[in-house]
């Protein structure tokens, strides 16, 4: 689905990686709120965050205003308590191009890559699709290209997009891109890119996803299950008919990936997508949008309505019940790791803009 339209051991961002202390432990599974909706951005929509090397963290989303779509930067040194701007990365015509779907890394070396969907249309179709990804070395204050990661030009009357790129620093200081790619209107797979040179040139890819069966899997989030190169990688799915939420495993740290489950189906037939995934002291948390209990207004009825988590404290291999972390209104949720017992909801609010909310995992 795509919106309505977007070094190691120096750093290893918390919302996709975790320390190894807080791989270790086991936080409880109960999701509690400890805090209010904080504004990023009064116009931003569809926020991925990651950690810096001081502490901090940043964060992307797109900002569309005056008919313009703007990728921008935005930084916390509180834990996502206060945000403030710290640069744009690329705007664009919303006419002619569609750019949307932000995640940001800081590199050990201190440089920020900025991945994100950049495709060309022209009388309301598309034309060129390209998962881009461009740098700062400047702490984000400006920003130039850097490389891309995928592109193909647009297929007329067989939709072909590429979508949502998501990026992690894997255990031997290679970058990786996962990121989704349409083979027909029907037909979506997940894919990942590696980089050993900070995202300058890129691999072969490596399928994640799909493949042995018809569904629309997208919007891959990744996160480590434990410190051995066991990784989940959760994303949305239409193998039922709806969408509702899948998983897949590796023990390589990325390099393979099967046994492919269900991780939740909405109730009385609804649809359930738009999933991330973190890691919370040894707990998994998962989130994603659903219209099981509000009607939203596009995405297949799940843009707008609510964002909902659940937990697991066994490796994914059970999940909890749901806890709402964005009431109806809530649009393109994503998630960030504080600390051992607490993460951020990120997620657009209407009347509000992005936000970040912080939630509690207790007894």
């Amino acid at each position: 689905m795509f919106s309505s339209k977007i070094f190691l051991a120096l750093l290893i961002p918390l919302g996709v990686l975790g320390t190894p202390a807080s791989l270790d432990q086991r936080s409880p599974g109960i999701v509690t709120q400890a805090g209010s909706p904080n504004v990023i951005d009064t116009n931003g929509v569809y926020i991925r965050a990651s950690s810096t090397n001081n502490g901090g963290l940043i964060a992307g989303y797109t900002a569309h205003e005056n008919n313009q779509s703007i990728l921008r930067l935005a930084g916390s040194s509180d834990g996502g308590t206060s945000w403030h701007f710290v640069g744009e990365v690329y705007r664009a015509d919303s006419t002619a191009h569609d750019v949307d779907n932000a995640m940001p890394l800081q590199l050990p070396s201190g440089r920020i890559v900025y991945a994100y969907r950049n495709h060309d249309r022209s009388g309301g179709s598309y034309t060129y699709y390209r998962i881009t990804v461009s740098y700062s070395d400047d702490g984000g204050a400006s920003f130039l290209y850097l490389s891309t990661v995928e592109q193909q030009a647009a297929t007329p009357g067989t939709p072909n997009g590429l979508w949502e790129p998501f990026l992690r620093l894997a255990a031997d200081g290679s970058l990786q891109c996962y990121y989704s790619a349409e083979n027909n209107a029907n037909d979506q797979d997940g894919y990942m890119k590696r980089s050993t040179d900070g995202g300058l040139t890129w691999s072969n890819w490596i399928k994640v996803s799909g493949g042995d069966r018809t569904s629309r899997d997208g919007m891959i989030g990744v996160a480590n299950i434990n410190n051995s190169g066991n990784l989940i990688a959760v994303f949305e799915n239409t193998e039922s008919g709806p969408f509702s939420i899948d998983y897949v495993l590796s023990h390589d740290d990325g390099n393979s990936w099967g046994q492919r489950a269900r991780l939740y189906t909405a109730r009385n037939g609804k649809n359930a997508g738009a999933p991330q995934v973190v890691n919370v002291g040894g707990t998994l948390v998962t989130s994603f949008m659903t219209n099981e209990d509000v009607a939203g207004t596009g995405g297949n009825g799940i843009d707008g309505a609510q964002m909902k988590v659940v937990t697991s404290t066994d490796g994914g291999s059970t999940w909890s019940g749901t806890t709402i972390t964005g009431d109806a209104g809530s649009h393109w949720p994503g998630l960030y790791t504080v600390d051992q017992t607490h993460f951020l909801a990120l997620y657009t609010k209407d009347g509000l803009g992005a936000v970040s909310q912080e939630y509690q995992l207790v007894n």
